[in-house]
């Protein structure tokens, strides 16, 4: 609910706090003192249009905040208007766009009259209104397991359409996919051939001079005219010797007979190599060819092998999935058909439970506008086939079912039923909103609930019976209400009274909570006008105990 709201230099406000309390908070003052600037500010508020016009003259910014209680948690929306039109909007003081502030305020505020807050005017609401009204948000209820089916059928849709996408994107590309495939499986590229050609070509690039150098290291190991196989051999026979007159040069004696094996193979390997090391202009022109080959698929295939052998597994998946697309979306629109029968099934017990509670709803709605002052007005709840989305059978279903609401009214005797948007009355839109409300009993809505023009051509007894529907509204929400009716105003559980002044030439709409002797005297102004006589401030007193009484 609204706990607080600060107004800085709006219009003829210029400086605003108001603290809001639970219950019925009604809000009084003279004609043109300024009541409708509040409500102008609550609009702008909850996401409604700035105009620079807004601001006080003289000043540059205007600046307005709100402070609600919901779910335990504190909410701030604050909205800043400049003459330089850099307009600006805040929840939680953090920036937002100004669709934020509106999408947030919808939760938190009911604005009920002509204004663009005005749930009564969005048809959306009426069936959330009506669903509501008839329990379809409960677990097993006809709407619940609908929208179970839905989920389902709208996952399968988004599915197929993604699966005709990428076989439409296929199908346009197939040929050159085919091309690319047919290319990379002709190369026949494997995981390492390439660092294995690069060894090779090393190798074969200089294979003069690694000829050479094993034949030279053979040479000078185990050939030649003092190989260094002999010098070994002899030193360790030398060695080998003398161990025989000392013991500890045996392990030496060893390491020379195993370095001499060593040396051995190491010769006879350095022999094989440099022989088999051969210089192949035709092998060493294979492997460029083929390096060259693989460096041009690699550059148009992402940069290395691994991306070649990726993207010819994506090729092969892209082709197949053309091969197998006529299965699949066969398979998927078996499954469609079946959701769909079972959605228009499930579609119309909720067309069922809608048309029942709507009907109800239509009794109690127009049974509280009769009594609001509206004798002659008829509510009508409306169930229109849906005419958009999917479609079976001739039928169009949606998300929320297989149709659309619309409340519908008529205000006047010989009036067809219109829209709630064509009530030219702001008064009767309001007493309409309360009818609603009233009628809904708990169903949960926004937890603060505005009414402005509610008395609008009304007085005596239907200005009171309006008071007192306030008053139970009031005992399970926070509802602020305008009004120049004392019959209304008695029920309140805080008054604010709004007046204008003129302080150092410039005229200012202030905003005073009343303290009961206060609120007696108000109430007194509005039964007899500007001169309050003993006669208004008793009756005032009697009206307000009253209200207390019956409320």
């Amino acid at each position: 609910m609204l706990r607080a709201l600060q107004i800085r230099n709006f219009a003829l406000i210029e400086n605003a706090d108001i603290e809001l309390g639970d219950g019925l908070n009604i809000l009084s003052g003279e004609t043109g003192a300024g009541k409708s600037i509040l409500i102008q500010a609550l609009e702008l508020l909850l996401g409604g249009r700035g105009s620079s016009e807004l601001i006080r003259q003289g000043e540059e910014e205007s600046e307005v905040t709100g402070l609600f209680e919901s779910g335990g948690k504190e909410v701030s929306l604050r909205r800043v208007i400049s003459r330089n039109g850099k307009n600006r909007a805040y929840l939680d003081e953090r920036p937002v766009p100004v669709s934020a502030l509106e999408e947030t305020g919808r939760e938190l505020v009911d604005l009920a009259g002509q204004h663009e807050h005005q749930i009564l005017l969005d048809p959306d609401r009426h069936l959330d209104l009506l669903d509501a009204f008839a329990g379809n948000g409960e677990a097993r209820s006809p709407l619940s397991l609908y929208r179970a089916e839905y989920a389902s059928y709208a996952a399968l849709a988004e599915q197929k359409g993604r699966l005709e996408a990428k076989a439409r994107e296929s199908r346009e590309r197939e040929e050159f996919l085919r091309f690319q495939l047919r290319e990379l499986d002709e190369a026949r590229i494997q995981s390492g051939e390439e660092e294995d050609l690069l060894k090779e070509k090393d190798v074969s690039k200089h294979a003069v001079r690694l000829r050479e150098a094993g034949v030279r290291a053979e040479e000078a190991l185990d050939a030649g005219e003092e190989p260094v196989l002999q010098k070994v051999a002899r030193v360790a026979k030398e060695i080998r010797q003398a161990s025989q007159l000392d013991a500890r040069l045996a392990e030496t004696a060893d390491r020379l007979d195993t370095a001499f094996c060593e040396l051995k193979d190491i010769a006879r390997f350095l022999g094989g190599y440099g022989e088999g090391v051969a210089c192949d202009p035709e092998r060493l022109q294979t492997i460029e060819d083929r390096l060259a080959l693989i460096g041009r698929l690699k550059k148009k295939h992402g940069g290395t092998v691994e991306a070649l052998l990726e993207r010819e597994k994506e090729l092969r998946q892209s082709l197949s999935l053309l091969d197998d697309f006529e299965g699949e979306k066969s398979r998927i629109d078996s499954e469609l058909t079946d959701l769909e029968k079972k959605l228009l099934r499930l579609g119309r017990d909720v067309s069922k439970a809608r048309k029942k509670s709507g009907e109800e709803l239509e009794t109690k709605i127009s049974r509280e506008i009769k009594a609001l002052g509206m004798p002659s007005a008829r509510f009508a709840v409306a169930l229109k086939p849906l005419d958009r989305g999917a479609a079976a059978d001739g039928i169009h279903f949606g998300e929320r079912g297989l149709e659309e609401v619309e409340f519908q009214v008529a205000p006047n005797v010989g009036e067809g039923m219109h829209p709630l948007v064509k009530i030219a009355s702001g008064g009767e839109l309001s007493r309409v909103f309360l009818a609603i409300k009233k009628a809904l009993g708990g169903v949960r809505g926004a937890e603060t609930c505005v009414f402005d023009e509610v008395d609008s051509g009304i007085g005596g007894g239907v200005a009171e019976v309006v008071g007192r529907n306030l008053a139970e509204m009031a005992r399970h929400r926070q509802v602020i209400c305008i009004t120049h009716l004392p019959q209304i105003a008695c029920y309140a559980a805080h008054h604010y009274m709004i007046r204008k002044e003129t302080e150092k030439g410039r005229t200012q709409t202030k905003v005073q909570r009343l303290q009961p002797v206060q609120r007696e005297e108000e109430i007194a102004r509005m039964l007899a006008g500007v001169k309050i006589t003993d006669q208004a401030m008793a009756h005032a007193r009697e009206m307000l105990k009253g209200a207390a009484r019956g409320s």
